[in-house]
């Protein structure tokens, strides 16, 4: 459900949920409540409860001479009372809470608590409370929150006075700003909220979005969707957390359809929505990013450490299509004395190209016991494609199975969903597994389990983002589960990986808040283009401020063909991220650096070789992201968020505390000079050991194919180790120790 705005006249879709037509037949009725009297305060063990009066407002549509605009306009449909929680989680950490119920119950009480974004409790917080004629207060040992009793307006404020966190107040008349309310219609609810957003704050997170790292001014698609490419809001992975410069972070618990505005409608207004009766949002300070994220996770989860072997190369195509096809991958490795620890097997292991049962094709993949076991003497894990749907096929026993046993999604006649007719397409026929069915979640987990006792060492959970809320899940309302199933199928496959290696790795497309505790993800279907390049950076480092520490992207991109030109500057960049895949659409379209030029077969080898030389670097700073919340490929603002200058950078990263990272995201032929931003303080070119001394500044720096500046913080200390195939046997032993000062 929307407020207006007249960009959208007569049918209106706005920043605050669905879309609602106003004219003649179907007129707008909407009615927003908010809050304006106090009525009762309760003290509780953990913070406030409120008991408010309501005034309820209407939008209804206006002009001045021919605009076209909305107003809110008093009206008489009131809901008679509504309920401000404030609770204290830590003592730099509340939560926020708007309902029509003093006691509202969770839409997510019926799943398992690690199948939830949310997974901590609150501590136990020793606070004061104290009343002034104009203001309520509660006081932990750092922060003080203040509600106004006039406007009922919350706001906090940092050991130091400084006001951090703000709630805005609409005392204008246009529908542009949404204030604190619940609104309702013949057909749906929405909680809404609205804080203060100054000129100079800026705004990062919100998942893996693709057009731009900074989110002010940005729309923002908050639906999981197949993004077929990384040029566009779509996104795989939308999370319901962001960082201000302000100095606070806010997670929104809630599955429901959400909807963000930050300074879009209205310049100065941050505004969130969700489509239920309640909101339920957590308002995170601290006096960096970095304790703003570590804050965040300890709400909703840390990453564990994935092993050893996942930071290795691993060389992929959609798809290798029999053990034939993949021997001689392998040996094209050895041959071309490439390090590489998986070879990962996508849509055609299956007697049938994605009529996905979990069998190997008997005539093209027999033995695969053997065949792994050797593959792994080698030095090489075998990783599975999988996905969380199942062909309707009556000779697939995986389905037969589903059906027979009532694991899988269903609509309203109790039989299995499936999308409708004018959902024409690819795959719009198969039918859905209800991870929240905890018997359907152990038979799916038994059979993956196996899988990796028959060698296996890793699963691809493609998809998950496509779910249909209009569905019937058993122990969640469709609404609540669109973003939030992808969390569910990850961990169902994790753990049951887990539960037969000891390894925590899945190799995931899809998620939301909380995700962080199954890795790891990658960025999805990449164009073969520049400008796709530089938005799967720009992904990146987003999922990395949202709380997602290991990330990974298919090097070459994955529709189409790259050139040599694209797919050495993908690798440079895939080698100086968490994790490297090469991987490709078609089993025609390669992404072995052997079917390029000698040149750049010959450039990918000096990064992939670099890349296990600097694995002790690499390995000890994954397992403090684990302790931190930090992601692995870390935007500047993380590192320094006090130099104004780097806020809206990105085109460049931390690559763990010690190594900046300028991959050159632009053709030779448009521009042979790569700018790069070096913060203040020392630097060290890691090629030529140039030492800089930058009080903050821009250097240009000439590139060719084989360059890609990378620059060490003075002060880091790199261990330099032997280069050999694979990390089977741990990383080789350390050859030299550099301290660069």
């Amino acid at each position: 459900m929307h407020i207006p705005s007249e960009k959208d006249f007569p049918q209106f879709r706005t920043a605050h949920g669905g879309s609602i037509k106003n004219d003649a037949n179907d007129k707008y009725t909407a009615v927003y409540n908010r809050p304006v009297e106090l009525l009762h305060t309760e003290t509780t063990d953990s913070g406030l409860i409120l008991t408010t009066a309501t005034a309820a407002k209407r939008p209804e549509l206006s002009y001045t001479h021919e605009t076209a605009l909305y107003l809110l306009k008093p009206c008489d449909t009131t809901v008679e009372r509504l309920y401000i929680h404030i609770e204290l989680w830590s003592e730099t950490v509340f939560k926020v809470m708007l309902s029509r119920e003093k006691h509202p119950k969770s839409p997510f009480a019926r799943l398992p608590k690690d199948a939830r974004m949310l997974i901590a409790e609150p501590q136990k917080v020793a606070f004061e409370t104290f009343e002034t004629p104009q203001e309520f207060v509660l006081k932990t040992a750092k922060i003080e929150i203040h509600i106004d009793k006039e406007e009922l307006r919350i706001s906090a404020l940092d050991g130091d006075g400084k006001e951090y966190f703000a709630q805005r107040k609409n005392h204008f008349r246009t529908a542009d700003v949404l204030d604190f309310s619940i609104g309702t219609s013949e057909r749906d609810f929405s909680s809404c909220e609205a804080l203060e957003l100054l000129p100079d704050e800026w705004i990062y997170g919100l998942g893996e979005r693709f057009d731009s790292l900074v989110r002010n001014g940005r729309a923002v698609d908050f639906r999981n969707k197949d993004a077929v490419g990384t040029t566009s809001r779509r996104t795989y992975l939308n999370i319901p957390f962001f960082i201000s410069t302000k100095g606070y972070g806010l997670f929104l618990n809630s599955g429901a359809e959400t909807t963000w505005n930050i300074a879009t409608d209205d310049a100065a207004s941050l505004q969130f929505s969700v489509s239920d009766e309640q909101m339920e949002y957590f308002v995170i300070g601290g006096h960096t990013p970095k304790e703003i994220l570590k804050s965040y996770c300890m709400l909703t989860g840390f990453a564990p450490l994935p092993p050893l072997w996942s930071f290795g190369l691993w060389m992929s195509r959609n798809s290798y299509t029999s053990w034939d096809v993949v021997d001689d991958i392998a040996d094209q490795i050895r041959k071309h004395d490439i390090p590489c620890d998986v070879l990962h097997l996508d849509t055609a292991w299956f007697q049938t190209d994605w009529d996905c049962d979990l069998k190997f094709s008997e005539e093209r993949f027999p033995d695969p016991v053997g065949h792994m076991a050797d593959l792994k003497k080698r030095g090489f894990h075998v990783s599975l494609w999988q996905y969380n749907f199942i062909p309707p096929n009556e000779g697939n026993t995986h389905y037969q199975e589903a059906v027979a046993n009532g694991y899988l999604a269903k609509n309203a006649n109790g039989e299995p969903y499936q999308l409708p007719e004018e959902c024409s397409g690819s795959w719009t026929k198969d039918v859905i597994i209800d991870f929240s069915n905890p018997q359907a979640e152990k038979w799916y987990g038994d059979k993956i389990s196996t899988l990796i006792q028959m060698g296996a060492g890793a699963i691809k959970t493609d998809f998950g983002e496509g779910i249909p809320e209009q569905a019937i899940y058993q122990n969640i309302d469709g609404k609540y589960f669109h973003n939030l199933y992808a969390l569910v199928y990850n961990r169902t496959v994790f753990e049951a990986a887990k539960k037969a290696s000891g390894e925590n790795i899945v190799w995931a497309r899809s998620g939301t808040a909380g995700s962080q505790r199954y890795p790891l993800h990658w960025g999805g279907d990449s164009q073969c283009s520049f400008e796709a390049l530089a938005c799967t950076l720009r992904g990146a480092l987003s999922v990395g401020v949202s709380g997602i520490p290991f990330f990974s992207h298919d090097i070459g991109g994955f529709l189409g063909l790259p050139d040599d030109e694209l797919y050495v500057r993908w690798a440079q960049l895939g080698m100086f991220s968490s994790h490297a895949r090469c991987h490709g659409a078609g089993d025609t379209t390669h992404r072995e650096p052997w079917c390029f030029s000698e040149e750049a077969c010959e450039i990918f080898r000096d990064y992939c070789k670099l890349r296990y030389s600097l694995m002790p670097y690499i390995y000890a700073e994954a397992a403090k992201c684990t302790e931190t919340g930090l992601p692995m490929m870390r935007a500047l603002y993380l590192e320094y968020p006090n130099d104004r200058n780097v806020y809206p950078i990105d085109d460049e990263y931390m690559f763990g505390d010690g190594l900046l990272i300028a991959p050159v995201l632009t053709p030779l032929a448009k521009t042979r000079i790569r700018n790069v931003y070096l913060p203040k303080g020392v630097w060290f070119d890691f090629f030529t050991k140039e030492k800089i001394q930058s009080g903050g500044m821009w250097i240009e720096k000439k590139v060719d194919l084989k360059t890609m500046p990378i620059y060490v913080k003075a002060g880091t200390q790199l261990s330099f180790c032997k280069v050999g195939q694979s990390l089977m046997n741990g990383y080789g032993e350390i050859i030299r120790t550099e301290i660069w000062e």
